[in-house]
């Protein structure tokens, strides 16, 4: 062997032993770290993203009381709870804030700039409708996470499929809230291609939602929920009511389906949070949050035949098929 070809074999090896120790450095580095890790969001199906995101970190590795901590409140937050929550977490100098709902992580993206402090979303409806980013493939902030599908036109052309006389469709929403006027901005686009009118009502807080269901319109044949904390917050009278006057309830969401509405289509709010789970253990582990591209949750279609049974409606076998969630009737 030359001395040329030895000297690039002894220069290889020390390469190879510097990288593995400064591997093992980092390794034993990320090991010996306790992280503090904030947990927050404005509704009740936040909680079950929430649940998601705690089961996941710990399979993850992230044990509380062992080596990570997490501050949560154990139930929703809104208004000025929601900023006083996020700005103690601020002050705590959290590792990481996860946030569920669009509502909750617009607010930790203002309550957070300025700091260093990396949220993850699980989920934002459309972050860059809510002004959290402009660019979902390299978000350039300290934000990143998991959106909900542009799902909208699908899930109308199943609710069709479910119920095909439907041509008036009745949208409750809240018009101040960037996650249901996103949606609504999609269904306004193909709804017309199908058809359908769609008929809106706004209700801007709880009080409005009251109104809103006390003067719902009589000519309608079905109700669209979006995605909205404030409409979806009163789902058992919205439910309740719809099925006293025969209509059919798609919601966007499979909890939806679970809370008595004929149909959902979009996501497993404890497998959102685990998604976002996998991201946050990512930029723990030293990845930078302004490099990650926001991911989009997985649609499922769920469907209840109970409801089905009490409005007269038969449920095609080929769309039970492919349904991920069936109540059925007892």
């Amino acid at each position: 062997m030359s001395e040329k070809a030895f000297r690039y074999i002894t220069i290889g090896i020390v390469v190879i032993i510097v990288g593995l120790a400064l591997t093992a450095c980092g390794s034993a580095s990320y090991e010996d770290s306790h992280f503090t890790i904030g947990l927050v969001t404005n509704n009740p199906n936040g909680l079950k993203n929430v649940q998601g995101f705690r089961d996941e970190m710990a399979e993850l590795g992230y044990i509380e009381g062992e080596n990570a901590t997490f501050i949560f409140e154990e139930t929703p937050v809104r208004g000025e709870d929601l900023d006083s929550v996020l700005k103690s977490m601020v002050e705590a100098e959290v590792d990481l804030i996860f946030t569920a709902g669009t509502p909750t992580g617009v607010a930790a993206h203002r309550i957070t700039a300025g700091t260093n402090i990396p949220v993850v979303f699980g989920v934002i409806a459309d972050p860059i409708a809510a002004g959290v980013m402009t660019d979902l493939t390299r978000p350039g902030g300290n934000l990143t996470g998991v959106r909900i599908s542009r799902n909208q036109a699908r899930r109308l052309e199943l609710l069709l499929e479910l119920a095909p006389n439907t041509q008036r469709v009745f949208v409750p929403y809240n018009p101040e809230d960037a996650a249901p006027t996103s949606s609504m901005a999609q269904l306004k686009e193909l709804a017309p291609l199908l058809g359908i009118e769609t008929v809106e009502g706004h209700a801007r807080n709880d009080s409005e939602v009251t109104e809103l269901l006390k003067n719902m319109p009589e000519d309608i044949d079905a109700i669209f929920m979006l995605p909205d904390s404030t409409v979806n917050a009163r789902l058992a009278d919205l439910v309740a009511l719809a099925i006293e006057r025969g209509l059919p309830v798609s919601g966007p969401s499979l909890a939806q389906v679970e809370g008595g509405a004929l149909m959902g289509y979009g996501i497993i709010h404890h497998e959102a949070g685990a998604q976002a789970a996998h991201i946050a253990d990512t930029i723990l582990r030293g990845a930078d949050t302004a490099e990650l591209p926001v991911q989009t949750a997985e649609s499922f279609l769920g469907i209840n035949l109970q409801t089905a049974e009490a409005l007269g409606l038969e449920i095609p076998y080929e769309i039970l098929q492919q349904a991920e969630t069936i109540i059925r009737a007892e």
